[in-house]
């Protein structure tokens, strides 16, 4: 399964597609906003379909029908750990595109659930729910509702099940565009787990007074990390820090080494003997797209070179 990228902002913007170990790029898409709130990444859908149909004189489907079970991703909207809203999109192999947003009443953080969403709006008031249908270079403010029949979104925005319904028109008219979509996906992937080691040997440089740290990181999943930390010593009551940085592109199935330069804040220079460091490693979780990270704490015992 792979994930893609979307913002949710109302500009057009390129999306990648990534799979875990391949990277394809995909057409742009057309996507729209709402109220703030949290956004996880959209999957590939297994298994669904996205179908609508508009009177004639409509003017997003332009009085057209149009049905696609092929070129489907969706993503679940969360806000504060609580999924929200679901959007599903098409980007179909004639090249058309559309987006359908489907929100429960922004400022409540109610989950979507099954039921009926009436007074719904693409750019809602607040206790209003959200309805968008959207695409082919064809938007408006619309008005409608929805009803959703089955629902299961996970605490991250991976929708696995959504069965719903819906309805829209644009503002002032009396034709209406009315649709279904379907969509089912198998369990969401475990999250990347990150693993730090710092080695307790450390090289307190004679020249610059740095201290050289080193260790390894290990992660189930490919990933680029941040890693960094703090080295402290403390000598004849005099207490010299230092912190490093450095980037590590960690793959799964070894350990992956790194190294990097504590240079000292104080201007007093590391020396031979007893330290202590404090070390973070963070990245994105290359699925699911949230702040993964991994602590260390431990001695060092520093050595002249």
């Amino acid at each position: 399964m792979r994930f893609r990228s979307r913002s949710r902002s109302i500009s057009k913007k390129p999306r990648t597609a990534l799979t875990r170990g391949a990277t394809t790029v995909a057409s742009a898409v057309l996507l729209s906003g709402a109220f703030g709130v949290g956004t996880a990444a959209a999957y590939d859908v297994e298994s669904g379909s996205l179908a609508f149909s508009g009177d004639a004189g409509e003017y997003i489907s332009g009085g057209q029908s149009y049905a696609y079970d092929e070129g489907l991703t969706t993503q679940g909207y969360v806000t504060n750990g609580v999924p929200t809203g679901v959007g599903v999109f098409v980007d179909a192999g004639d090249g058309s595109s559309w987006a359908l947003h489907l929100e429960t009443a922004g400022g409540d953080v109610q989950p979507l659930a099954p039921g009926t969403y009436s007074g719904a709006a693409a750019n809602p008031a607040p206790g209003r729910p959200r309805i968008e249908l959207r695409g082919n270079g064809r938007d408006c403010l619309a008005e409608g509702a929805f009803a959703v029949q089955d629902v299961d979104i996970t605490a991250r925005g991976y929708v696995k099940k959504l069965d719903a319904t819906f309805e829209q028109h644009c503002p002032g008219a009396t034709e209406s565009v009315r649709g279904e979509v379907h969509l089912s996906n198998p369990e969401p992937p475990a999250e990347t787990a990150l693993g730090l080691d710092v080695a307790p040997d450390a090289v307190a440089g004679r020249v610059d007074g740095h201290a050289l740290v080193h260790g390894t990181v290990t992660c189930t999943e490919p990933v680029a990390l941040d890693t960094y930390g703090t080295v402290s010593q403390t000598l004849d009551g005099v207490t010299t820090r230092g912190t490093y940085r450095t980037r590590v592109d960690c793959v799964p199935g070894a350990p992956v080494p790194w190294a990097a330069s504590a240079a000292p804040t104080s201007g007093v220079p590391f020396q031979r003997g007893d330290a202590t460091v404090i070390a973070s490693s963070t990245g994105k979780d290359p699925f699911y797209g949230h702040t993964i990270t991994a602590g260390y704490s431990g001695p060092l015992q520093l050595t002249k070179k």
